[in-house]
């Protein structure tokens, strides 16, 4: 199966329960960097909601419970590549590429995933790395 990774706000998406139509027929991955983002967002936004804990917030009651839920013990069937595999990467990328440490990330986790990267947002310099690198990438509003 392909592998897509995801980024923060497509995997808070994934967790409401709302895929985009893009990624359903792959195997889910995100980082680890865009996963702590997820869950600081969400645990850090009691008062002031932002783009990635607006649309948990926004949920009923039992529906938001469960998602923030999921958000906490993320579903097996999403994977989160690690550090310890990806550190070399970065490391040897770092030569070839101007990312700060999320950009670093998730290059290194496409490139070895093999994965279709889906972004939420416009990211000039990480589409040009990828781009580089010859990965896949897709924009999703």
């Amino acid at each position: 199966m392909t592998v897509a990774l995801i980024d923060d706000q497509i995997l808070g998406l994934v967790l409401r329960g709302d895929s985009p139509r893009a990624i359903r027929s792959f195997e889910l991955v995100t980082t680890g960097y865009w996963y702590v983002r997820l869950c600081q967002a969400i645990l850090g936004s009691i008062d002031r909601p932002g783009v990635l804990s607006r649309p948990f917030a926004d949920l009923p009651l039992g529906m938001r419970d469960r998602a923030v839920e999921s958000v906490l013990e993320l579903p097996d069937e999403i994977g989160l590549v690690s550090l310890r595999t990806l550190g070399p990467d970065i490391g040897r990328l770092r030569k070839r590429h101007s990312l700060n440490i999320l950009g670093m990330e998730a290059l290194a986790a496409a490139m070895r995933l093999d994965a279709k990267v889906f972004i939420s947002v416009v990211s000039p310099q990480l589409e040009a790395a990828l781009s580089a690198e010859n990965c896949f990438y897709q924009v999703i509003s």
